[in-house]
């Protein structure tokens, strides 16, 4: 009897066993799945938005143009889209047929101009000089920091933008930097671009041309500040940089160049316009006067033009640079 209640009692645990593998084996009632919404009255999915592309410098870049459909306008923009650039039109001033009208503040002064180049400015060359100090003026209007204003006749080279990018880092001081000159002058080498492959300069005399330039708001500042009266071409302005303390720098090997073209601007300099005689016996002193300002410009700030050498091979590709 008492090997037998054992043995009852042994065996229990073992059928309670086998009752949960069987429980456990049992399939589970399926549930329902839930009935799908008809396509129409699902909510729509949310587009991606698309990733910003990655733009190698942040400062815009301006085509002046008169020819905003023309191919060698679309051919600029694109180079300098291939190169992650912001790029936009900027409308030129018509000066071919006759003078362009004037906005608030801007004044023709052809007085200066006759004593001061023995001529008075062509249209062409009005309407180019405010095409400059419009897209500048529409710069400083807009808050910008920095802009690089070109012309549409002109072609990049293919580190223009990783130069343009290391450009916009400079400090403050560094006001305007041309981006190509039409005279090869004296310089002093300030530092290396693009791994030693460029040199920002500084020039002890203008380079001439208004082709390409980057401005920061302080030199937008000085222009417009002395820039609104007319009385010579506007790269001259750039070039007389002393008599409104203007920052000038320029880059070494030029990152752009001019293509071979006929130009709309019509030289001043060509078919004189008559001048008074008396005019002949005053242009000499006012041209003495003139550089003698610029020499105590020089001497005064002899450490920032100074040591100053030609380069020693030519600093671009536009035909028709005087070295």
């Amino acid at each position: 009897m008492t090997q037998g209640k054992t043995h009852r009692s042994k065996s229990t645990p073992a059928r309670s066993l086998a009752k949960l593998k069987v429980e456990r084996l049992q399939p589970r009632p399926r549930q329902r799945l839930a009935a799908r919404l008809p396509l129409r009255t699902r909510s729509p999915l949310e587009r991606r938005q698309q990733k910003t592309p990655f733009l190698i410098a942040h400062t815009p870049c301006w085509v002046i143009t008169l020819y905003p459909e023309g191919g060698d306008v679309h051919e600029l923009l694109g180079s300098l889209k291939s190169q992650r650039l912001r790029a936009n039109q900027v409308a030129g001033v018509d000066g071919r047929n006759g003078i362009p009208r004037f906005e608030t503040g801007e004044t023709l002064a052809n007085a200066t101009t006759r004593w001061r180049h023995l001529c008075e400015l062509k249209n062409s060359e009005i309407g180019c000089y405010l095409a400059h100090l419009r897209a500048i003026r529409q710069a400083y209007q807009a808050g910008l920091q920095r802009v690089c204003i070109l012309e549409d006749d002109v072609q990049l080279e293919e580190d223009f933008g990783r130069v343009l990018a290391e450009l916009e880092r400079l400090p403050p001081e560094v006001e305007m930097v041309r981006l190509m000159g039409l005279k090869v002058r004296k310089r002093k080498v300030i530092r290396v671009l693009n791994d030693g492959i460029h040199k920002l300069v500084r020039p002890e005399r203008g380079w001439c041309g208004a082709q390409g330039y980057l401005v920061n708001r302080r030199g937008m500042e000085k222009v417009l500040g002395h820039a609104s009266q007319l009385f010579e071409p506007i790269d001259k302005v750039f070039d007389h940089f002393w008599q409104f303390d203007l920052k000038l720098y320029g880059v070494e090997p030029h990152i752009l160049w001019e293509t071979a073209h006929t130009s709309s601007i019509e030289k001043s300099n060509i078919a004189r316009a008559k001048v008074a005689r008396w005019l002949y016996w005053l242009h000499p002193f006012g041209k003495l006067w003139r550089s003698i300002e610029r020499h105590v410009y020089l001497y005064r700030y002899k450490k920032e033009f100074y040591p100053a050498s030609k380069p020693k091979q030519r600093p671009g590709r536009t035909a028709r640079m005087k070295l």
